[in-house]
């Protein structure tokens, strides 16, 4: 055979017939390292990157090339009928403190995120960027300071989770006002005065932006989502809704019965009065749900504002830097649940039947600090707050469990609790909304009982 015929039958270039050491054991070649388990079994020669398990040296040179390149500019994509300039007398009184706690993000991810908030942020506002290494062997403290005078870091000698690290840093901060943001995110054009003017406004908003897309394969990609809702399923797991397709673009903040617990606006006075976060849930999972519990039910409210919008590289497990251990998320949960669905624990029990034998340790603080508070009850959460979550109550199943409970048709798209016949049909979701819309004003608001409250902070 000709030498160019020769080579490609050869499949040359080769890097040889030998191995390749994926840390603990060996493969054919780096694709063969994860076995089904993921990133957790690509090391030693191998590295992963892109969703795969590749060799180091080609990992590294596509995240060098990646580095060369300056932060993704992103389109605007805030909707039609946002301000062109804000009053700045009213943000004059408030500083803020981003902190990021981050861990195993790529640098050209982090340094991404800090170059779009340095170009899209009005100095002016910012006290300081706090970024926590949750036990990173490289804190990047030397590259993070050398981008802005402004930056902290907090190295953690070990990881803690990112619950722990988040309040590392709040207690770190001076700002006025928390903003917490993550290690993969670029910021868009006047996203934070937004923010800022909800919580002028009511001082007891958790203050979301719209969170558009970045695809997980590709970081300089940037794409715009349509109106939507954050909630919980009965089994605590977070969801996107657009109920009814009720959501139209518009400038105008609405209100969310959830959150999705990473990147939002508080003020801190606000947030430490709340007592979050529970530090008996360890490393990843369920901050957002016991966030919406205390903002919606002890006195403030959840908005997401479409002015203010940020680019999230979003990542599905075989994408995610680090590990999650799922036995921990569903304890995590169980905490939570013994706390704010007292009245409902067996619609969580039945959907995360795992949870039932877990041990519960280190609770009765919790229990006393929830008396202190006073706050709603999970009924007045589902009647005026999450419409959906209330519907669903008579209708859930579970894919895999026997018996009553196992689903009897096709999961709604997305979704783990509910068929797709059992979602709350549009006509009943915009009348259910309308009475209790109807109800608020009559009343003078979500909250018309707790307003002489709201200028305190």
């Amino acid at each position: 055979l000709p030498l160019p015929l020769l080579l490609l039958a050869l499949g040359a270039p080769q890097r040889g017939s030998a191995e390749v050491h994926c840390g603990g054991h060996s493969a054919d070649a780096c694709a063969g390292c994860p076995q089904g388990n993921g990133q957790p079994w690509c090391n030693g020669d191998c590295a992963w990157s892109g969703g795969k398990c590749v060799l180091r040296e080609d990992a590294e040179e596509e995240e060098q090339a990646e580095v060369d390149v300056p932060f993704p500019f992103p389109p605007d994509t805030r909707p039609k009928g946002c301000p062109k300039e804000y009053d700045e007398a009213q943000l004059k009184d408030l500083k803020v403190s981003v902190v990021l706690p981050w861990l195993k993000e790529k640098w050209v991810h982090l340094r991404g995120t800090m170059e779009a908030l340095l170009h899209f942020t009005p100095d002016h506002l910012i006290e300081e960027y706090i970024f926590v290494s949750d036990g990173n062997s490289d804190t990047k403290e030397k590259e993070l300071m050398a981008l802005s005078s402004k930056v902290k870091v907090i190295a953690l000698p070990t990881r803690q989770g990112l619950i722990r690290a988040k309040m590392r840093g709040v207690e770190e901060a001076k700002g006025s006002v928390i903003v917490f943001m993550e290690g993969h995110c670029i910021v868009n054009k006047d996203w934070l005065q937004p923010l800022l003017h909800r919580i002028v406004l009511d001082p007891k908003a958790l203050a979301m932006p719209a969170l558009d897309i970045i695809p997980q394969e590709n970081w300089h990609a940037y794409h715009r989502t349509p109106p939507i809702i954050w909630r919980y399923e009965w089994n605590m797991n977070l969801v996107t809704s657009s109920p009814g397709h009720t959501s139209r673009e518009s400038p105008e903040a609405y209100l969310t019965p959830g959150t999705s617990g990473g990147i939002f606006a508080i003020k801190r006075e606000w947030f430490l009065y709340l007592g979050l976060f529970d530090v008996g849930m360890l490393e990843w999972g369920g901050d957002h749900f016991e966030l919406t519990m205390k903002v919606w039910r002890c006195g403030g409210l959840i908005e997401i504002v479409p002015c203010s919008r940020i680019g999230h590289l979003f990542r599905d497990p075989e994408h995610r830097p680090y590990p999650v251990e799922v036995n921990q998320v569903v304890a995590n949960y169980n905490r939570l649940a013994n706390i704010w669905l007292k009245d409902h624990l067996e619609y969580f029990y039945r959907m995360k039947p795992e949870a039932r034998g877990m041990q519960l340790e280190g609770m009765e603080a919790l229990h006393e600090h929830h008396a202190e508070l006073q706050c709603k009850s999970m009924a007045w959460y589902l009647d005026n707050i999450d419409h959906e979550m209330k519907y669903e109550m008579d209708k859930i199943c579970h894919p895999f469990v026997n018996g009553k409970d196992k689903c009897k048709g096709a999961l709604a798209p997305g979704r783990f609790t509910i068929t797709r016949e059992s979602q709350m049909p549009r006509d009943v979701y915009i009348r259910t909304r309308a009475e209790v819309e109807a109800g608020w004003n009559e009343s003078g608001g979500v909250h018309a009982d707790l307003k002489k409250d709201r200028s305190e902070l």
